[in-house]
């Protein structure tokens, strides 16, 4: 987003976090201030880490690294000093913002060219986590056909519930936002009660958020709950959950993407938890056959997504329904192998999600020295209900092999930063108890 685009949008810059409005002002005078800071004379191809706190510091930072055709690695503002240095210096980075937007370290003096882009490391859901490498040009690409896909009017401003120091946050919230000049609307307050005071009172709110979170507004605002639009990315909605949202916004959306591509899909009034519509206009969709998976169920595959710059095996399953919208049914690498047979977590967080009485839910693979994997389920309830209630509950509806070996019923289920439910984060919790 470079040249004429910038300069548009530098003139009709506005944000608000929470109650507080940022406006072109605000962001000229961080830009001076930041290019005071920096001083070099040549700052083309800069690499900058950066671990802030406030949307506003991130957010002006990350546009002035893209201005000067920079780099930037974009870390969780609760990143301890001495992780975000070594970060810093393993990836050869010439600065460090940390803390705050002044906050400046030198990590080196021969500043090597690196090409202009967003950097981000992945989830690690599954796995650990990955450095992703994105170019403007590229992230300008999907800003384009992201707002073609959403079709949004003027009036419609959207509410970030999710971190902007993540893709779903940044690009699709913020950065598509700023794109077609309506001010995005940032809710930094932890106060889920503060949020739905402003999403209640917005009217024309488009909501963007991961499934924890509308759980948490869905249990405070009850019976009156009303929204204009949502738009929920990371995992499928419990399809309780799903259902109950249906109900009650003018429109639901599901959005499905990587940190190697940003957005893929985009469903508008989806027909299930695992609809994710159809792909942006520059993605092509492609399936490679996926042979681990039980015989009636041969029909799913992996997704390859190929885009302008690269193709990409997402290590997601899933298919393409007769009216052409893509359904992702859940990650390979979280299937459990039981005796041969496998499980997808998915379905049976579906099941045991319907149970009344059933707040949370997450299912996860467990060694077992018979069957090689067992399948295993921590829940969150509300009231009194038994680790054999839940499983008479799943015998009934599922087969006898999906029903989990293990149950436990805990307080509160761990989640990453963004609200996101991590399996591997799970089963590291699991490790230290």
């Amino acid at each position: 987003m470079s040249g004429g685009n910038n300069i548009r949008i530098m003139q009709n810059m506005n944000i608000y976090v929470d109650k507080v409005h940022f406006g072109p002002r605000d962001f000229l005078e961080r830009f001076n201030g930041l290019s005071s800071l920096i001083g070099a004379s040549k700052r083309e191809g800069l690499l900058f880490v950066v671990c802030l706190k406030h949307p506003f510091e991130i957010l002006s930072s990350v546009l002035y690294i893209r201005e000067i055709d920079g780099a930037v690695l974009l870390l969780h503002g609760d990143t301890p000093l001495s992780t975000a240095l070594e970060i810093a210096r393993k990836i050869q980075a010439d600065y460090l913002l940390y803390d705050q937007w002044d906050s400046i370290y030198t990590i080196s003096e021969q500043q090597m060219f690196h090409p202009p882009s967003l950097m981000q490391y992945s989830s690690g859901t599954t796995g650990e986590p990955k450095l992703i490498t994105r170019e403007w040009r590229d992230i300008q690409t999907e800003i384009e056909n992201y707002n073609l896909a959403i079709n949004l009017s003027d009036e419609e401003q959207p509410c970030i519930l999710v971190p902007i120091s993540h893709s779903f946050g940044l690009i699709a919230g913020v950065l598509s936002a700023l794109y077609r000049e309506t001010p995005p609307h940032i809710i930094w307050n932890k106060n889920p009660k503060f949020a739905l005071h402003l999403i209640q009172n917005n009217p024309k709110s488009i909501v963007y958020g991961v499934p924890f979170l509308f759980q948490l507004l869905d249990s405070l605002g009850k019976d009156e709950l009303r929204f204009h639009k949502l738009i929920s990315s990371g995992a499928p909605l419990p399809e309780r959950l799903f259902d109950r949202l249906t109900h009650v916004s003018k429109e639901l959306r599901h959005q499905y993407g990587s940190s190697e591509t940003g957005c893929i899909s985009i469903a508008t009034s989806p027909s299930s938890p695992f609809d994710v519509g159809k792909p942006l206009k520059h993605i092509q969709l492609s399936f490679a056959r996926f042979t681990e998976i039980n015989e009636k169920e041969s029909l799913l595959n992996e997704i390859i997504v190929t885009s302008d710059f690269q193709q990409v095996n997402t290590h997601d399953i899933g298919f393409v329904s007769g009216s052409g919208s893509l359904h992702v049914i859940g990650r390979s690498d979280d299937l459990i192998n039981v005796s041969g047979l496998k499980v997808n977590p998915a379905e049976v967080e579906n099941v045991i999600g319907k149970m009344p009485g059933v707040v949370e839910v997450a299912v996860f693979k467990q060694k077992h020295k018979v069957w090689g994997e067992a399948v295993k389920a921590i829940v969150v309830t509300s009231g009194l209900i038994t680790e054999e209630q839940i499983k008479i509950w799943c015998m009934e509806r599922i087969p006898s092999f999906k029903v989990p070996s293990i149950i436990e019923l805990v307080n509160e289920i761990p989640k990453m930063p963004s609200g996101k439910l991590s399996r591997k984060l799970i089963q590291e919790w699991e490790y230290e108890r």
